[in-house]
């Protein structure tokens, strides 16, 4: 039985994958968000076994004290994935530093504060599989992208930061990059997005990423390829083509 704990499973992609790794009842869950009775309700759906553990992952406290929980009840955790998000819209004109902090202390910290308390227990047995949940919008810049993408870029070179640390420890690292999923929080969107498709369908993808051995993963294949290769142009072209984006988007919107 393998044992998994997903943060950030009430809600989006989180809770659609809680769903689909809840289908193999070789899976024991640890489920951890901030809304516990929505979390309840989830656990009551699935075949798998599981548990639910609140979490803030805003919070060191919470975090510590959530994690300290786990390894008491259920220990030797086998997978930590770390699905949690904060989105806000946001565009350069229109700047908002408080959410900017919301979504780098959920996105980036979070993650942090999760993966300290993780790491010392993987070490010691030298195993353990950690997955982060990013985001293309993590390769470059993009226009009305204020602070998410920062966030997600900050959580793409915290994954290659655990990648190089820990394969001495024999330590799994994965960094998933998924495009546009329909959540409520892309749901504020006001632009037509490329590729969108549902949690559900992402959650599929995201399982499949996990069986594999290797570190980054992102879908759509087309969709996360373009903007991969994107970020390797020299800045003039890319600030170019950014400024005709910016344009359309605002034609569009």
């Amino acid at each position: 039985m393998k044992k998994i704990w997903l943060i950030g499973a009430s809600e989006g992609i989180g809770r659609a994958l809680a769903r689909e790794l809840g289908e193999n009842t070789d899976n024991f869950l640890i489920l951890s968000a901030r809304n516990t009775e929505r979390l309840l309700g989830l656990s009551s759906e699935l075949k798998a076994a599981s548990l639910v553990y609140p979490i803030d992952v805003s919070d060191s406290e919470s975090v510590k004290a959530c994690w300290k929980e786990i390894i008491t009840k259920t220990p030797e955790v086998d997978v930590v994935i770390y699905c949690a998000g904060y989105y806000t819209p946001m565009s350069i004109e229109n700047i908002n530093v408080v959410e900017i902090e919301k979504m780098v202390n959920v996105n980036l910290v979070g993650a942090a504060r999760v993966v300290s308390q993780v790491v010392p227990e993987f070490m010691a047995k030298n195993s353990g599989h950690i997955a982060l949940i990013s985001s293309i919008a993590g390769y470059r810049g993009l226009p009305n992208d204020t602070g998410y993408g920062a966030s997600k870029s900050g959580l793409i070179h915290l994954a290659e930061n655990l990648n190089c640390d820990l394969s001495a420890y024999d330590i799994k690292v994965q960094l998933i990059s998924p495009g546009f999923v329909k959540t409520r929080l892309t749901d504020l969107n006001n632009f037509n997005m490329p590729s969108l498709m549902t949690a559900e369908r992402a959650a599929k993808k995201i399982i499949k990423a996990l069986e594999k051995n290797s570190f980054e993963v992102r879908f759509p294949f087309i969709f996360s390829t373009f903007l991969k290769l994107l970020s390797l142009t020299p800045y003039p072209i890319y600030f170019w083509l950014m400024k005709k984006m910016k344009a359309y988007l605002k034609n569009n919107s």
